[in-house]
Formats: C-alpha cells, sequence, structure tokens
C-alpha cells in the first residue's frame, strides 16, 4: 500500500517543471533605461517632496506662525488638541444619535461654541440648518428619515 503512494505521488510530481528564469533588473527613472511613462510621475514626487526649498520666504514665515499658533510639536498642545477632538467627537456622536438614531426626537437645537445645530423632522426627511456665529455661515442638509 505504502509503495503504491509513493508512487502515485511521484507520478504526479514528476510531469510538473520548473518554470524559473533570469532575473533582470530595469529601472524605473527613465533617464536611466526606465519605462518613459514613469517620467511625469517621478517628476511630480519630486516637486512634491522639494516645496520646502521652493516656497517662498513669505510662505515660510506663514507657515512658521501656523505651526506655532497650534502648538507645533509641542506635547502639552498636542494632548491639548486631542481631548479638545476626541470631546468634539462625542458631541457629535450625540447629536447624530438624537437626530438619525433609532430613538430620534423629532426637532431639537444643539450650540456648541459659535455653532448652532437646529435640526426638523417632517414627513420622510430631516431639515437640518447649521448655523456659524463667528462668520455667519449657515448650511442647510435635507436627508430622507432612515428606516430601522
Amino acid at each position: 500500500m505504502r509503495i503504491l503512494l509513493v508512487a502515485a505521488a511521484m507520478a504526479v510530481c514528476l510531469p510538473l517543471q520548473a518554470g524559473a528564469r533570469d532575473l533582470v533588473y530595469q529601472p524605473v527613472n527613465p533617464a536611466f533605461g526606465g519605462n518613459p511613462l514613469n517620467g511625469s510621475y517621478l517628476l511630480g514626487l519630486a516637486g512634491a517632496n522639494n516645496f520646502r526649498y521652493t516656497e517662498s520666504p513669505e510662505a515660510k514665515k506663514e507657515r512658521a506662525q501656523q505651526d506655532a499658533l497650534f502648538g507645533g510639536t509641542d506635547p502639552a498642545a498636542q494632548f491639548e488638541r486631542q481631548i479638545t477632538s476626541s470631546l468634539l467627537s462625542q458631541i457629535a456622536a450625540t447629536v447624530g444619535q438624537q437626530i438619525l438614531g433609532e430613538n430620534a426626537r423629532d426637532s431639537g437645537t444643539f450650540s456648541v461654541g459659535g455653532t448652532s445645530v437646529q435640526f426638523n423632522r417632517i414627513g420622510g426627511q430631516i431639515n437640518i440648518d447649521i448655523t456659524e456665529a463667528t462668520t455667519g455661515g449657515r448650511t442647510n442638509i435635507q436627508i430622507p428619515v432612515p428606516q430601522y
């Protein structure tokens, strides 16, 4: 029985040939013999990486001011931003549940900082008005009521 199994395994393996071939290096950069279609892609990458060297002194100054304003790499400032972001995310999730959740309310108003969110459920539609007090900007969103 064993001999039969070994013979069957050898019969299956023998006709298979190895499909190996030589490895050939082909450059990516067209300047060194690579595909010419890669040229614009590589030029775009180089331009994106060189923005710090090609930006104007005014742009560098403005970027430095914004880094200083937002705390740059100061660990305490980063921690403060993360905590603020986390709290705002939880508030947004709560507002979303009040508007779209399974036990959603028919209407309501939420205010966070200078932003006011007012919503009304009318028929099969929810009208959401988002008003920003500082800029006076207003956004109106109309979405269908989700079916649970």
